[in-house]
């Protein structure tokens, strides 16, 4: 790890974006017993976990808390008529927002099974939180985020996709599987700048939107969220020979376990198609490799060697 020549500074304090409009959209969707207790504290709240007849647990400052509260049959009456329809990976958005609804669904005998429970994951626009990243998107920003679940890649992915856009007004395209970088519906969060947005109906479609953002909509940096299928890495790798340039997360605990994915390999092989690797080692803080000499080095048994960059606070 490559030592910085002098402190770093202290990160600044980040205020999400439209923060109280998309806080109501999303208490809007509970039941209000649920609602009722979990409103003073939304600014705090990562993830809010619904099971029939469990206690509510709320991911609050990083740790789960339980509530008095247990689901009842009315609560989820009125999340599944309030909810309607979800894609084929049990996820949908909320308009406008980047907050992620998932579904989970019982094994009753049904053809799809019934609702279960549901988990609220709160999304947050912070403009600025990847301003820290400039230097390193204006140099190239082709990039590859990495960061196990919850290390807030989606929302490190929104900050530099704004940035990119700055630079690539409307060539700068999202390929948005559930909404979770610009969010979901028609109108796209504001928080994301000028990206162009191509929304999926469908997970098992994301490789054939890819294919069709590269052919069709002038891309020159091609952002996509969650790259961890096979046919999804081979459609990256052929449509980035158009001369786009790609940015994008993975689920990965460091640049081994990425490489060891055997569902990524067209990403790396023949040689990596990006040029930089920015793993999340902690909230706010990222370690940005050359992929071409990171993968080299792991690749004779060395450790790469990296720069520590600290994203604004939130």
């Amino acid at each position: 790890m490559t030592t910085l020549p002098f402190p770093a500074p202290a990160p600044a304090t980040l205020t999400a974006k439209n923060a109280s409009a998309d806080y109501e959209k999303l208490l809007r969707f509970l039941p209000h017993s649920i609602r009722s207790l979990v409103e003073q504290d939304i600014d705090r709240i990562e993830e809010i976990k619904i099971r029939i007849s469990r206690p509510l647990w709320v991911l609050i400052d990083g740790a789960y808390r339980k509530y008095g509260h247990t689901v009842d049959l009315s609560d989820m009456s009125f999340l599944i008529s309030k909810l309607g329809t979800f894609r084929d990976d049990n996820r949908r958005g909320i308009d406008g927002t980047g907050h992620r609804i998932t579904r989970v669904l019982g094994a009753d005998g049904t053809e799809e099974g019934s609702p279960v429970g549901f988990t609220f994951r709160v999304g947050r626009y912070f403009e600025d939180i990847a301003e820290p990243l400039r230097r390193f998107i204006e140099e190239n920003p082709s990039m590859l985020l990495i960061g196990e679940a919850g290390s807030g890649k989606t929302t490190v992915l929104r900050g530099t996709a704004n940035i990119s856009s700055q630079y690539y007004p409307m060539q700068a395209v999202i390929v948005d599987t559930s909404g979770d970088v610009a969010g979901d519906g028609k109108v796209p969060h504001e928080g994301i700048g000028d990206v162009d947005v191509m929304p999926v109906r469908s997970k098992a479609m994301q490789a054939q939107l890819i294919e069709e953002a590269v052919k069709n909509q002038n891309v020159r940096v091609l952002i996509v969220d969650e790259i961890n299928k096979l046919a999804e890495a081979e459609q990256i790798a052929n449509g980035m020979k158009s001369g786009a340039r790609l940015m994008g997360t993975t689920h990965g605990r460091n640049i081994h376990k990425v490489l060891a994915n055997k569902n990524l390999t067209p990403l790396f092989e023949p040689e990596p198609i990006f040029y930089w690797l920015a793993v999340i080692v902690a909230r706010g803080e990222i370690m940005m490799y050359r992929a071409a000499e990171a993968v080299a080095a792991v690749s004779a048994g060395n450790e790469p060697q990296g720069e520590l960059v600290l994203l604004a606070r939130r």
